[in-house]
């Protein structure tokens, strides 16, 4: 989907100030989510099985993206979270939206996505799954969080999510394929909380929030600032008066002694 393209620029580079701030947070090249201060290590180490409770918070308001927002329900569908090996892709940079992406960016339906990471549970790519309940009004600081933790073990240590901006033609955020464990010491992360940011499915056309366009067949981008303020989730940072893409939310995972996950 090509989203105004005289003002919005959907490429591999962020603008300079932008690259600058968070480069070293990027997952390589990837405009995925940035890793908001340092994650604290718990003292449960990798090959024992472990549960996380996740809360999404909105950031996605009028005041950090006023381009055009939404002034009819601005809101957030439900958001579904699955644990899993590196095998598996919910979604991802670039890539193609499978149905079950394509459903609830564009209409915020989980039912296929649930179908396929059932499918990916019988073929052990993914070990489990949750839902977090939809936001009803899109306020700063509204939160979402699924009513079970999410099981992970040394095989499925990954947690890819997706929730729908609503409305808009396809648009969503979530993260995929982040890491909950200490690279270095092995031990699982007894918290961690990354921004998120507004992605693009290619799958419906629409350069505004709106439902019901022509169907497209693109890859998966981020929004990222360009050359204009006047473009979707760009806003201008008044300190330097550089353009910028706020995220649209905040995700925290934190260690639980879970009975569910043993």
């Amino acid at each position: 989907m090509k989203l105004l393209s005289t003002t919005i620029i959907l490429s591999s580079f962020l603008n300079c100030a932008l690259a600058q701030s968070l480069r070293r947070s990027l997952m390589g090249q990837q405009y995925n989510y940035q890793v908001v201060g340092d994650p604290e290590t718990s003292n449960i180490k990798r090959n024992k099985p472990a549960g996380y409770s996740i809360t999404f918070t909105n950031h996605w308001t009028e005041k950090n993206h006023p381009y055009n927002y939404p002034s009819k329900d601005p809101h957030w569908s439900d958001f579904v979270y699955a644990s899993h090996s590196r095998n598996y892709k919910m979604w991802r940079g670039r890539g193609i939206a499978s149905k079950g992406i394509e459903n609830i960016a564009e209409e915020g339906v989980t039912k296929d996505l649930v179908g396929e990471i059932n499918s990916e549970i019988k073929g052990e790519t993914v070990l489990d799954q949750v839902m977090g309940a939809w936001i009803r009004k899109a306020t700063e600081g509204a939160t979402s969080s699924p009513k079970e933790d999410l099981c992970v073990d040394k095989s499925h240590p990954f947690v890819s999510g997706i929730g729908m901006i609503a409305p808009s033609p396809d648009w969503f955020s979530g993260v995929y394929k982040l890491r909950l464990f200490d690279r270095e010491t092995r031990f699982w992360y007894q918290k961690i909380e990354v921004n998120v940011y507004a992605w693009d499915a290619g799958t419906e056309g629409g350069n505004d929030y709106s439902f019901n366009n022509d169907p497209k067949n693109e890859n998966i981008l981020p929004f990222k600032a360009g050359s204009t303020e006047d473009a979707v989730f760009v806003s201008v940072d008044k300190d330097n008066n550089n353009l910028q893409v706020l995220p649209v939310g905040t995700l925290t995972f934190e260690l639980q002694e879970s009975s569910k996950c043993g």
